[in-house]
């Protein structure tokens, strides 16, 4: 190695270095998602989709992957509203006001509801149907 030019080293060294960094890109392209996690992708700034549970493979330098927790409070309050109770605001059937745990919504229905009725959350696009008196039944 002594003997070896200078260009021949440095050319070396350049290869090695690319090498390097190609296995570091690499490395950083592979995501492992867990089965309570989503990754959010996005290539070039643009919403892609939701990809795992499992291995995901990203662009590099082109993608990038955003964790998201399934269990988070955004989804548990949506569960939690299924089947809650509110009131109509406005009349509604294509689209309308409810008022579900002092909060106001937007809302449809299979079929029109008038305004002041009493109505039951039954999907979380926030589809309600008129809750029926037991006393009428």
């Amino acid at each position: 190695m002594e003997n070896t030019p200078s260009y021949l080293s440095a050319l070396l060294c350049f290869f090695g270095l690319f090498f390097l960094m190609t296995i570091l890109s690499l490395a950083a392209a592979i995501r492992v998602v867990r089965e309570d996690k989503r990754l959010q992708v996005y290539r070039l700034g643009r919403y892609l989709g939701e990809k795992g549970p499992g291995l995901v493979l990203l662009l590099p330098f082109v993608d990038r992957g955003v964790l998201k927790d399934l269990n988070s409070a955004e989804t548990g309050i949506q569960q939690s509203l299924v089947g809650a109770l509110g009131e109509t605001r406005t009349t509604v059937f294509t689209s309308g006001k409810v008022t579900v745990n002092g909060q106001e919504w937007d809302a449809v229905s299979q079929s029109v509801i008038s305004a002041g009725r009493r109505v039951r959350v039954v999907k979380m696009i926030l589809e309600v149907e008129e809750e029926q008196d037991p006393e009428r039944l």
